[in-house]
């Protein structure tokens, strides 16, 4: 997905341009430090049976040899699957996506920025429910 030029609408969704939206919060963002240590993403699925499954990506902070524990659950709420599994797969193409421009060299913040753009949104307060399916679901 190609960066949004300052007068395009916002691809948060918000409806409103870009300049007035996330591009104030991400170069704010920007300036942040990174956090220590490194991170794993998993895709997944959020939600649950009768409530329909929206992709979602995990991050699993390192905190020490071959320890992992979850930091953070990155939700896509505009996409929502009857099917776990077609959640799930969403999730991982966006993974795919990101990897490759953090491949290219745009490195983590350009990764974070790409799942922004296609509409993740940070959550903090989630639980982890081991399913069948192709990954993890999360559930609040």
């Amino acid at each position: 997905m190609p960066k949004p030029g300052r007068n395009d609408q916002c691809p948060c969704g918000s409806g409103r341009k870009y300049k007035r939206c996330c591009l104030e919060k991400e170069a704010e963002w920007s300036r942040e430090a990174l956090p220590p240590g490194r991170c794993r993403f998993e895709p997944g699925s959020y939600g649950g049976p009768g409530r329909g499954y929206m992709p979602s990506i995990m991050c699993c902070q390192e905190h020490g040899p071959e320890s992992w524990k979850e930091d953070y659950c990155l939700v896509r709420p505009d996409a929502m699957f009857d099917d776990e599994d077609a959640a799930t797969e969403m999730a991982r193409q966006s993974l795919d996506t990101a990897r490759d421009r953090q491949t290219e060299g745009g490195g983590p913040k350009e990764f974070a920025l790409s799942l922004r753009h296609e509409g993740y949104k940070k959550i903090s307060d989630f639980r982890v429910v081991p399913e069948g399916g192709q990954g993890t679901r999360y559930d609040d």
